[in-house]
C-alpha cells in the first residue's frame, strides 16, 4: 500500500513538471528597415522594442510542447505561437526586436501586449489584454474587447477603441479618435486638429490644446465629460445635453435651457474662437474648466 502511494505522488510529480516544462527560443532573420511583420500569440505576454538593425530577433519562453514558427522574406515576415491545446492556452514570453520604422501587426486572445521606439505603422487587437505603447508611430490602430488602450507619444493618425477597457492618451495627434464602451477616455498633455472622443456610459477627460482651425468632437450618451484647455486656446464651443447639466469655468457664458425643456445648451468662444469645438451628451453632465 505505502509503495503505490509512493508511486501515484511521483508519477503525479513528473506529470505536474511536464505540464509546466519551457522552452526558449532565439532565433533571428533579415527584415528590411521599412519592411512589415505579423506576431500571433494567444496568452501571455508580448514585447516588441524598435531598433536600428535590418532584421528581427525572436526570444521567447514558451510550454514545452508548443512552437514557435518564424520565417518570410526580407520584406514582410511573420512569426506565431502554435499551442498544443488552443481552447486552453498556456501563456508564452515573448520579446521581439525589429527595425523601429517597419510595419507591425500584432494579434492576440488575452497576452499583454507592450510596444515601444516604432516608428512606422502599428495594427494592434486583443480580446482581453492589455495594450501599452510608447513612442510616435506613423499611425497606429489598436482594439481590444475588454482590455484597456494605454499610448504614450503622439502618432501622426490614431485609432483606438475598447468595448470595456479604459482608453488612454498622453501625447498629441493630428488626426485622432478614441472610443469605448463603458471604460474611461482619458487625454492629457498634448495639442489635437481633428479628433473625437466618444463614450456610451464612461467619463471623457481632456486637458490639453486644440489647434487653431480644427473640429473636435465630443460625444456621451450617460458619460460625463470633462474638458480642461488654456485660457489663451481659441475655440468656438458647441454644447448640447438632453437630461444633464453644464458647467462653464472657461468663458464664464451661461449655459441656457435645452429647446425641449430638459437639459441644456451652450454656445462660447474661447480667446476669440477657431477651432470648432462640438460636445453631445444625453445623461451626462458637462464641464469646462480653464488651465493656466
Amino acid at each position: 500500500m505505502r509503495l503505490s502511494l509512493i508511486l501515484i505522488a511521483f508519477f503525479c510529480l513528473v506529470l505536474s513538471e511536464s505540464a509546466t516544462a519551457q522552452t526558449k527560443v532565439d532565433r533571428a532573420i533579415q527584415l528590411n528597415r521599412d519592411g512589415s511583420f505579423r506576431i500571433w500569440a494567444l496568452a501571455g505576454t508580448v514585447r516588441v522594442i524598435g531598433w536600428e538593425k535590418d532584421s528581427v530577433r525572436v526570444r521567447a519562453t514558451i510550454p514545452a510542447a508548443d512552437q514557435v514558427h518564424l520565417g518570410g522574406g526580407a520584406s514582410g515576415a511573420k512569426m506565431f505561437v502554435e499551442a498544443v491545446d488552443e481552447r486552453n492556452p498556456q501563456a508564452a514570453t515573448i520579446e521581439v526586436t525589429l527595425p523601429k520604422a517597419a510595419k507591425l501587426w500584432v494579434k492576440t486572445a488575452t497576452a499583454q501586449v507592450a510596444i515601444s521606439g516604432i516608428t512606422g505603422s502599428l495594427d494592434i487587437y486583443t480580446v482581453s489584454g492589455a495594450i501599452t505603447v510608447s513612442g510616435s508611430p506613423a499611425d497606429l490602430n489598436a482594439e481590444a474587447m475588454d482590455g484597456n488602450i494605454s499610448v504614450t507619444g503622439s502618432p501622426r493618425w490614431i485609432r483606438a477603441k475598447s468595448a470595456s477597457g479604459n482608453v488612454q492618451l498622453r501625447g498629441s495627434s493630428s488626426d485622432a479618435t478614441l472610443s469605448t464602451v463603458s471604460g474611461e477616455v482619458s487625454v492629457s498633455g498634448g495639442e489635437f486638429e481633428k479628433a473625437k472622443f466618444e463614450s456610451v456610459t464612461g467619463p471623457i477627460r481632456f486637458d490639453g490644446l486644440f489647434v487653431r482651425g480644427g473640429s473636435i468632437v465630443f460625444d456621451s450618451h450617460s458619460g460625463r465629460i470633462d474638458i480642461s484647455i488654456p485660457r489663451l486656446n481659441s475655440a468656438d464651443i458647441e454644447v448640447v445635453t438632453i437630461a444633464g447639466k453644464i458647467q462653464n469655468a472657461l468663458t464664464g457664458a451661461r449655459a441656457i435651457p435645452g429647446r425641449y425643456g430638459r437639459g441644456a445648451e451652450l454656445i462660447t468662444a474661447n480667446n476669440g474662437g477657431g477651432t470648432q469645438v462640438t460636445i453631445r451628451s444625453f445623461k451626462g453632465d458637462v464641464t469646462l474648466r480653464a488651465t493656466k
